[in-house]
This record gives C-alpha cells, structure tokens and sequence, in this order.
C-alpha cells in the first residue's frame, strides 16, 4: 500500500487532511470542515471521497459532511460513539460509532482509535500505528 496525505487550507484558518489508499482507491476526510475546500482537494488529485473520519463534535470539523454526502452519497462516516448524539443531531445518519480500543480499516491498513478527552469530552484520535501516524485534528 502507498498511503498519500494532503493538507489544504480551509474556512478562514484551519486546514483539512485527506489521505488516500493507492491500492484500495479509498480516499478518507479527516473531519469536514467546508464542502468547497474538500471537493477542491480531492479534484486536484483526482480522488473519490470514500470515508469520512469525524475527530469531535464542534461545526468546523462537522460542517461540510452534508454536503459531501450530497457529492458522495455513499461515503461512511464514522464518528466518536461519545459523541454521536450531538454528531448525528448536527449532520444527520452517520455509519459507523467508534471508541478506545477499535480499529478502523483504511485499504490494507487500519487506524486504531484513543479516546482523548480534553479539547471536548468526547475526542477521539486515529493512530496508524504501523506508519507512525497520528490525526488528531
């Protein structure tokens, strides 16, 4: 697997993360943040938006994913189990709950989840333990 990571400005000050699978073709968003600068991003390097990862609750990493999902209908959007409720109540149907402990697949690899609590009660980070990675957004 070659795994690519994009980072791209968005909204006014904040930056979005794309990573993408070569092998799978599967292409993740971390977090949301705006519509217009995700779809930007994945135009520029000719990827499909496939997954969604949300790190927390608050508008800026939430905001853009009814709007994907209108591009992308079939993205899986997963998002931190204790945050789910707020999550689900800002976005509307998400795939998939998350907390410490589980794993989630990425083309041949998988991230494993921590539970961070502290920017918001319900914080979550992705680890892709085998490359050293860590999105903690």
């Amino acid at each position: 697997m070659t795994l690519h990571i994009v980072q791209f400005a968005c909204l006014s000050d904040n930056f979005g993360v794309l990573l993408h699978d070569s092998s799978s073709n599967r292409t993740v968003s971390i977090d949301a943040p705006e519509t217009d600068a995700v779809e930007k991003a994945l135009q520029a390097k000719d990827w499909t938006l496939t997954d969604i990862w949300v790190t927390h609750h608050h508008a800026d990493h939430v905001q853009g994913i009814p709007g994907l999902r209108a591009l992308y209908p079939d993205v899986k959007i997963t998002v931190p189990k204790a945050e789910s409720a707020r999550i689900g109540a800002s976005i509307g149907k998400f795939d998939v709950e998350v907390s410490e402990g589980d794993f989630v697949k990425f083309g041949t690899t998988e991230a494993r989840i921590l539970e961070t609590p502290g920017h918001t009660a319900g914080h979550i980070v992705y680890i892709f333990d085998e490359e050293s990675l860590l999105f903690a957004d």
